[in-house]
């Protein structure tokens, strides 16, 4: 049974990447955050979105298990209330919030990105068993070298990995989100 919560937290965890990836999603989990259980007409406003636009990001973010909507009468309102059918939904949460607070956005946006496509997770396991040279992780992970590069590419890019005398290795990184998505690499 152990393989199957695998198989279910992985896609998971790069879809929700994903998510977070979208500048405008980032930009309206940011205002749930700081705000008092904001209306998706408030959001939409704020944001410079149509309230259908508004209303199909926030269900992104909702599908993902990141925030909460409440139907008050006729308005909907979001809470950032994590879902617990999500295991990964509380952590990410959280570190999506420190990191909103505490690095640029872009970053933040770059960081999810990295991990935004499952072959991105393979690499980033393997390396968090030591510095690899890429044909050693093309091997191990089965990519074909020419997407392991593209692939090495964006998460250099998002500070996850750099390269190191033998290859590949994971990289220090002080953004939150970086660090919880690792740890939920590394917990699957």
């Amino acid at each position: 049974m152990e393989g199957g919560a695998k198989m279910a937290l992985t896609p998971t965890l790069w879809r929700t990447s994903r998510v977070l990836a979208g500048p405008t999603r980032l930009d309206l989990l940011r205002r749930i955050l700081a705000g008092a259980d904001p209306r998706v007409t408030d959001l939409a406003a704020v944001a410079g979105l149509s309230e259908p636009r508004a209303s199909q990001e926030l269900r992104r973010l909702q599908a993902r298990g990141l925030v909460q909507a409440v139907r008050t009468g006729r308005y909907v309102t979001y809470r950032p209330v994590p879902d617990p059918k999500v295991p990964s939904a509380k952590p990410l949460l959280a570190a999506a919030k420190a990191a909103l607070a505490a690095r640029p956005e872009e970053e933040t946006i770059r960081a999810a990105q990295a991990f935004g496509h499952d072959r991105r997770l393979k690499i980033v396991r393997e390396l968090a068993r030591g510095a690899r040279r890429a044909t050693d992780l093309s091997v191990t992970s089965g990519i074909p070298a020419i997407a392991l590069f593209r692939h090495l590419r964006m998460l250099e890019r998002g500070g996850v990995v750099r390269r190191a005398k033998n290859g590949w290795e994971l990289a220090p990184n002080p953004n939150p989100l970086v660090k919880a998505l690792k740890r939920l690499l590394a917990a699957d």
